[in-house]
């Protein structure tokens, strides 16, 4: 059972009863880089509370590969994508787009506030 529903022992029988239309989660990460053979892709790794929490609420509107469909925003730039889980890093990880890397001076390595909002509920 994950660590955060300790928390919620006396209100877990409440999510059985509230449609819940939105989850949204505001934390500081840092964008790194994943070489592939064409090209870099840069993610962000989400706290894992964080993943914890939105993969045990989630679960009825997993996609392919356990993904998830959300709105991202950093700084002033908004975007849709999907989070992916990671074996490797025990969370979900956040793609950043280039537009945004650019329009948000995002440096690797830097922490940025990071707002997502899961979609699909």
């Amino acid at each position: 059972m994950p660590s955060f529903l300790g928390l919620l022992t006396g209100c877990l029988w409440l999510s059985y009863f509230l449609q819940m239309d939105t989850l949204e989660y505001t934390f500081s990460g840092e964008v790194w880089i994943w070489s592939g053979k064409k090209t870099d892709w840069f993610f962000v790794t989400l706290p894992k509370e964080v993943s914890d929490h939105a993969r045990y609420f989630t679960t009825h509107v997993q996609r392919g590969f356990k993904s998830l469909k959300v709105n991202a925003q950093i700084g002033d730039s908004q975007w849709q994508t999907s989070m992916f889980p990671s074996k490797e890093r025990q969370s979900y990880l956040l793609p950043v787009k280039k537009s945004v890397r650019l329009a948000e001076n995002i440096e690797v390595g830097k922490a940025r506030d990071i707002k997502i909002t899961l979609l699909g509920l």
